[in-house]
């Protein structure tokens, strides 16, 4: 049982890499569609399917077949995951409230703005747009987080969780291709989302939370206010900021609530 669970992690992983690193350039450069959104968002579908179908083998061939509740897909401590999500995300929206001041809201709309799309920004844009990063989150949190979490279960978790650490900072953002190594994506998706998994192995609540945090999908939001994009984004940002300090207070609320025996 053991030799069959390292097999498949394995084998997991080194399929992953591979539709990473070598299939999904492939395939971005080979589609024939001029729109860029569009060639990403199918890309982008056409790799999810091949993650889940890896999954999904793997899976089978240890004589398993919950795969909803190994991608983290369960009612139980939904809310729980957001609010830790978030609470832990909170350095995320204050480092760009404080970036904002000091360096003006000009400056972080140009360091937010993804490469691949420029205004003016119409509702299919938004459209695609927010539909690429819920298809990355749930590759990000479901598939490089959640699964191995749970298909490593009966394996020591400090061990699964550095596992599943380093070989996630591996994943996000292609950084043996790019050699963009960002440490804030690595301590924030990556580790402390991975430790609120471990806390309340939902991922659903953390996908919330990913997108909450994802500067370039806000900057697509706001670009729609065309003029007043400058002061929407900031708007944007104190509403992100509170949801997380609300989720702080609300978990401390919690806490003394049960130490109260409330």
């Amino acid at each position: 049982m053991v030799r069959k669970k390292i097999f498949g992690i394995i084998i997991f992983y080194l399929l992953v890499y591979l539709i990473i690193y070598i299939v999904n350039p492939l395939l971005f450069s080979h589609l024939e569609i001029l729109y860029i959104p569009l060639r990403l968002l199918i890309t982008h579908i056409l790799i999810l399917v091949g993650i889940f179908l890896i999954a999904y083998a793997v899976l089978r061939l240890n004589n398993e077949n919950r795969i909803l509740l190994t991608l983290g897909i369960r009612k139980h401590n939904l809310g729980n995951s957001f609010l830790w999500a978030t609470a832990l995300s909170t350095p995320i929206s204050l480092f760009w409230i404080i970036g904002t001041w000091v360096s003006g809201v000009s400056k972080m709309l140009t360091i937010a703005k993804p490469s691949w799309i420029n205004p003016p920004i119409s509702s299919i844009v938004l459209l695609y747009s927010v539909s690429f990063w819920i298809l990355s989150g749930i590759m990000v949190v479901m598939f490089w987080e959640s699964f191995p979490y749970e298909f490593m279960m009966d394996f020591p978790k400090k061990f699964v969780i550095l596992l599943i650490i380093a070989l996630w900072a591996g994943l996000y953002n292609t950084p043996l291709i790019t050699g963009k190594f960002d440490p804030f994506d690595i301590i924030f998706f990556g580790f402390l989302f991975v430790m609120v998994y471990h806390k309340t192995r939902n991922s659903v609540g953390i996908l919330m939370a990913y997108l909450l945090n994802e500067n370039p999908l806000w900057w697509v939001i706001t670009a729609m206010f065309g003029p007043n994009t400058e002061r929407v984004f900031v708007v944007f940002l104190i509403f992100r900021l509170l949801v997380c300090l609300l989720s702080i207070l609300w978990i401390i609320k919690v806490k003394i609530l049960f130490k109260k025996g409330v």
